[in-house]
């Protein structure tokens, strides 16, 4: 198959993070398969993928230019979609720009969903909330097929289930781990790493939680003093934004790696998450306030499961401070927990579903 890859509207710092190893990893893989695969990005800036497509236009103006600039930009884009001539086309949801809409006629598009959009931007303000409410059946409506990391999102996005869905959970190339070894701290080191705006991260209930235990150290990647709301204890370091080997440098001195602590907030109780998925595979015990696709069945004493609600944090606050003083030295048993988390597996399951779309198409 000649595949091309298509991501909107992500900002260039998350391509330089997890996302971005995720999509360079489907196309590592899908290239080892034999098949023939071209990134086409529509960015505001460089982004880390220089053998690949990047379509540049001007942000850093008003409202009205900068989406002139971005259509311009999308349709550079897709004119060299078009040319390049895919069998299939893999589009990353995004919030529509236009003329996004053409793409269905140049190809079979697949859509990759990662989230319940229509509760994401309603957080965002009515702007952003409208705009995505009126334009996403511009993308779901044609698509040939849709991609889920979990069947919730199924029973979300898809609820007539009128086309081909593919559940298919974020996943970690276990050709590339590295366990770190276990840090020797005097007390433990929690970490969680987000990104600003986002509720669900749940940033404000692990701010509380460093109130109540002054002595357990707390990591937060991705926020500044300018993104969190009230006093800030002096256990608590607030890192900002930081490359991957500044936030694998962090995680080096890590007793338990935090996941999102009020997906409720997205109104959402299945993941994947990817930064779940990073810790384990650097070896790190996590902490998960949700139903986690492949893990949920999985019982292992280096992962603490808390519930979805909006007092988990409070309402378990002595049972994961007993849990990060257990974890201290330890490290997750990969042969355990990584069969169900092996990216190449999943991407035999993604190709054989872009066939199974093309089949149908036939």
């Amino acid at each position: 198959m000649r595949i091309a890859y298509l991501t909107i509207n992500i900002a260039p710092e998350i391509m330089r993070g997890g996302v971005g190893k995720k999509i360079r990893t489907h196309i590592k893989l899908w290239r080892e398969h034999g098949h023939e695969v071209t990134l086409f990005s529509l960015t505001p800036a460089e982004i880390p993928f220089p053998e690949e497509r990047q379509f540049l236009f001007d942000a850093k103006t008003n409202l009205l230019k900068r989406e002139s600039n971005r259509a311009s930009g999308l349709k550079r884009m897709l004119k060299a979609v078009r040319e390049y001539q895919p069998d299939i086309i893999y589009l990353r949801f995004g919030l529509y720009s236009y003329p996004l809409h053409e793409i269905h006629k140049i190809a079979p598009v697949v859509v990759d969903t990662n989230s319940n959009d229509v509760d994401e931007y309603r957080k965002k303000g009515a702007f952003f909330y409208w705009l995505n409410r009126l334009t996403r059946n511009l993308t779901f409506g044609p698509a040939a097929g849709v991609v889920s990391p979990s069947y919730e999102l199924v029973d979300i996005l898809v609820p007539r289930h009128d086309k081909p869905v593919c559940v298919i959970a974020n996943g970690v190339d276990l050709t590339d781990v590295e366990i770190l070894p276990a840090p020797k701290n005097t007390y433990p080191v929690l970490t969680l790493v987000g990104t600003p705006g986002m509720s669900w991260h749940g940033v404000d209930k692990l701010i509380e939680f460093a109130k109540r235990y002054s002595e357990i150290a707390i990591n937060i990647v991705g926020y500044g003093p300018r993104d969190v709301d009230g006093d800030v204890p002096a256990n608590v370091k607030l890192h900002g934004f930081l490359n991957s080997q500044q936030v694998k440098a962090v995680l080096a001195g890590t007793d338990v790696a935090c996941g999102t602590l009020a997906f409720h907030r997205n109104n959402m109780h299945e993941a994947s998450a990817l930064k779940v998925r990073e810790a384990l595979t650097f070896g790190i015990p996590v902490l998960i306030a949700f139903r986690d696709t492949d893990l949920n069945e999985v019982q292992v004493d280096t992962i603490l499961r808390i519930p979805n609600t909006e007092d988990n944090v409070v309402e378990h606050a002595e049972e994961i401070r007993d849990f990060a003083y257990r974890m201290m030295g330890k490290r997750v048993d990969l042969n355990v927990v990584g069969p169900y988390l092996d990216q190449r597996k999943k991407e035999q399951k993604r190709l054989a579903f872009f066939e199974q779309v093309l089949a149908g198409k036939k």
